[in-house]
């Protein structure tokens, strides 16, 4: 499941205005002018879709300040989520500027002419993501985006104005429903059938999705994109890769953020999201409605992996396991709400 990114030669990107335009945005973020001595850049070893390099910029007072410069570009343009390269950077600018926030600190972008790309420069946070963390790190995680996602949330008639962010409502998540049964039939006709049969009453399902409140998600929080810098206790937690953002419910985040944990701390992480956006209508405060909202995500979630299994070369094994794990989801909605009735148009 591991993309990789494409390499471009840094030779293409003209040294001499790359140090002019670091200079700049330090400038800038410093509230100082700022000269930079010397800067070496290496590509950086974490770069996934799109490439990336760590910059380190040597200024004229001999301190020095490492940047993570991301090259976006047209990469997997046809995915359906995909569609705006400038997705991410407008998140930072228009959204993500508070220093208070779960993210690396947004220095500028500019469109680079010898590339061809949108160039976005960041902070650059050293330490590994959560995949190489104690769990302890993973709780910490999820009250963060508990809180991050109530500060949005207050912020909900702003993201409706916001273009640049995908929604995630009905027909958003009807299309990926639809995008899953198409990809299960690729294999097996058989499977395909049975989730088609399971998906019968969907629809109420997005619908209750949809009316949640809305705040700001990720939409692709697996823990790959979550930093946690260990030299301060708590860790800080960044929460990195915004290409997916949209607005919408709050906790398909966490239930990508939780997938695969054992029992014990899935109910950890719960109870530490919870916890941090309990201030907030973010979410029901009656367990039956919670545990209902809970397997909606699941289930959408569920459907997002089966529309991307055939790029991600599963075993069918998987795949059987997943549409299994979908009818399950779908009847623990159905237990905690009755019947499921009614289209949506």
């Amino acid at each position: 499941m591991t993309e990789q990114s494409t390499q471009i030669s840094l030779s293409e990107c003209d040294a001499d205005c790359l140090v002019l335009t670091v200079a700049e945005m330090l400038s800038t973020a410093l509230r100082r002018s700022v000269r930079i001595e010397g800067l070496t850049r290496e590509p950086s070893p974490f770069a996934t879709l799109f490439p990336a390099e760590v910059l380190r910029a040597t200024l004229d007072d001999g301190t020095q300040t490492r940047l993570f410069l991301k090259h976006l570009g047209p990469e997997q343009s046809e995915q359906p989520d995909k569609q705006r390269p400038d997705r991410e950077l407008r998140v930072y600018e228009t959204l993500l500027r508070d220093s208070n926030l779960s993210v690396p600190r947004y220095y500028g972008s500019r469109h680079n002419p010898a590339t061809g790309r949108l160039d976005l420069y960041l902070e650059y946070v050293d330490d590994w993501s959560l995949r190489y963390h104690h769990l302890d790190h993973w709780f910490t995680a999820a009250r963060r985006l508990g809180a991050f996602q109530a500060h949005f949330a207050r912020q909900a008639d702003f993201l409706r104005s916001c273009d640049f962010l995908l929604r995630l409502d009905v027909h958003y998540l009807l299309a990926w429903s639809a995008h899953a049964v198409s990809a299960v039939a690729i294999p097996s006709r058989r499977l395909a059938d049975t989730l088609h049969d399971t998906l019968k009453d969907y629809p109420p399902v997005c619908a209750l999705l949809a009316e949640q409140p809305l705040t700001l998600v990720h939409n692709d929080l697996a823990p790959k994109n979550v930093l946690a810098d260990r030299s301060v206790t708590p860790a800080r937690i960044y929460f990195v890769d915004w290409e997916l953002a949209g607005a919408g419910c709050g906790l398909l985040d966490l239930v990508h953020l939780k997938y695969g944990l054992d029992p014990a701390a899935e109910q950890d992480m719960l109870t530490a999201y919870r916890s941090a956006a309990d201030a907030t209508n973010l979410l029901p405060r009656d367990d039956d409605q919670f545990d209902r909202l809970l397997a909606a995500c699941e289930l959408h979630k569920t459907l997002y992996r089966l529309a991307h299994s055939p790029a991600w070369n599963l075993p069918q094994s998987t795949i059987e396991r997943w549409v299994a794990e979908a009818a399950q989801f779908m009847q623990r909605v159905r237990n905690t709400t009755g019947s499921l009735q009614g289209e949506v148009s």
